[in-house]
């Protein structure tokens, strides 16, 4: 009898196709399975979660999306009793303070700023997920 595929699941926020692109690159030398949900704004990554029935093991926010910014989607899910519990890292391409310390208090678990090197930034992304998609059990 065949095992069943287990797999971490991931929800990406994320309006611009090169960075989705970018991560799903990454994403394939992860010694883990990770299933990645991509949303392209902000409502369709809450739509997704109120609606949706998605319960991903790590949520990553761009800040800067349409429709409702990462920061707002942030906060409509740090007041969910259901949801407030899943680790939500916000990513920007910018290198302001103010955005990682808005992301921080609004009460993200961390900050991850788009290089533009591919290999700094799934070194990043890898450190990342180690830290929050080891915590928990993979999904089946």
């Amino acid at each position: 009898m065949q095992e069943p595929v287990t797999y971490d699941q991931v929800l990406l926020a994320e309006d611009d196709e090169d960075h989705v692109l970018l991560l799903q690159r990454a994403l394939r030398t992860y010694p883990r399975k990770v299933k990645v949900l991509v949303a392209r704004d902000g409502q369709e990554a809450l739509d997704l979660l109120f609606g949706g029935g998605v319960r991903p093991q790590l949520i990553l926010l761009d800040i800067n999306m349409p429709k409702l910014t990462g920061l707002e989607v942030l906060r409509g899910l740090k007041q969910d009793p259901t949801l407030r519990g899943i680790p939500t890292v916000m990513l920007t391409t910018s290198a302001r303070e103010e955005d990682r310390e808005a992301s921080l208090r609004g009460g993200a678990d961390d900050f991850l700023t788009k290089p533009v090197n591919f290999r700094t930034f799934t070194r990043s992304l890898f450190d990342v997920l180690d830290q929050y998609l080891r915590a928990a059990a993979p999904a089946e």
